[in-house]
């Protein structure tokens, strides 16, 4: 009883066998036992697929045993799709999940551009997760709901920033219980509030260059004053990216007042669009990064042990899906470019071997 198990194939409990050897000897010295007492024995072993190892069966024809062998390789095999499917299914929905995080984040700042290339991003997702045939049940119409709900904000924000300047005070002044609106307010604010210290950045910046002390510490504690009113989304990423700009200014002010030549080149103000880190990158954490480091290398030796097994379909999505989470993660660096390196050589042996077979 100790090696029985439920076999997925037959639908009922079974004794397994890790060797055809040790079935067969199960046979020759139970069997006899086994048809006194129950009227028929174990006659011949088999190998199952869907429990990985040996069972025992008192039908002796081959040819049953080769059909019910065909129908559990289907059933695995239906199986494979699925998980597959299932896969493929919850990267892409992971990978939007987080770009809607960061759209939001830069729509709290008036980012358009970026928003708006990240939302193309997303409508490729959505195109893709729908031709699937494992939709996911509802995950696909609440991700479609949650795009379409970013495109409506997006539109929003761009006509709250063309306002003239007296209606968008009077709408930050404007006591409202309207949620979408109360959210229109607090990206307004934060909006208003990043002009000033970019404004008071650059005072600094032109005061630093010409050796001018006058007025600069007061303006960067009134930056940092102003960045702990900004609100929600994106409020961590910007306060680290202001922080960095006024610790320099800090420093260059404390060297110039000791009397050291300041280049201008090393004055830092406000990025310009072109200066502004890569938008995935920019909002990427480490623990994101590593996570996905982690399931990379996991792949590679997925795929390595499907073409062990020949299972060239499973190495195809494998790679397809290995090489989209790279694509994704936008980061160029040691690890980075070995994992690709064991891709595209993984890559170029499957197609060796596809081309074999044909």
């Amino acid at each position: 009883m100790r090696n029985k198990i439920f076999c997925y194939g037959c639908r009922k409990h079974k004794m397994l066998f890790e060797t055809q050897a040790k079935a067969d000897n199960f046979i020759r010295y139970n069997s006899e036992n086994i048809l006194e007492e129950k009227g028929k024995a174990p006659v011949r072993s088999y190998y199952c697929e869907m429990c990985g190892g040996y069972h025992v069966t008192s039908n002796p024809s081959e040819e049953v045993g080769e059909r019910l062998n065909q129908r559990d390789h289907l059933r695995i095999e239906s199986l494979t799709n699925y998980k597959r499917e299932i896969e493929e299914v919850k990267v892409i929905s992971n990978l939007l999940s987080k770009r809607l995080v960061n759209i939001r984040a830069h729509l709290f700042f008036g980012e358009i551009q970026e928003a708006e290339d990240l939302l193309d991003i997303c409508k490729l997702d959505i195109e893709e997760l729908s031709s699937h045939q494992f939709r996911g049940g509802g995950k696909l119409t609440t991700l479609k709901e949650r795009v379409e709900k970013m495109f409506n904000l997006l539109a929003s924000v761009k006509e709250l920033l063309i306002l003239p300047e007296e209606k968008k005070m009077a709408m930050i002044s404007t006591i409202t219980t309207d949620k979408d609106q109360q959210t229109l307010k607090v990206i307004l604010s934060n909006i208003l509030i990043i002009q000033k210290i970019d404004f008071l950045l650059a005072e600094n910046k032109t005061l630093l260059e010409e050796k001018n002390t006058e007025g600069v510490a007061e303006r960067i504690d009134q930056c940092r004053s102003m960045l702990v009113t900004i609100k929600r989304a994106g409020k961590k990423e910007m306060t680290r990216k202001y922080n960095a700009l006024l610790q320099e200014q800090e420093s260059l002010l404390s060297k110039v007042k000791a009397g050291h030549k300041i280049h201008k080149k090393k004055v830092s103000s406000v990025h310009t669009e072109q200066d502004k880190p890569n938008i995935q990158t920019q909002c990427f954490e480490k623990q994101e990064y590593k996570t996905t480091i982690l399931s990379l290398i996991e792949r590679i030796e997925n795929i390595r042990k499907a073409l062990e097994n020949e299972d060239y379909d499973t190495c195809e999505t494998l790679l397809e899906i290995s090489y989209y989470m790279l694509d994704e993660l936008n980061i160029e660096d040691d690890n980075t470019e070995l994992i690709k390196q064991h891709l595209d050589k993984l890559t170029i042996y499957l197609k060796g071997k596809d081309n074999s077979f044909r």
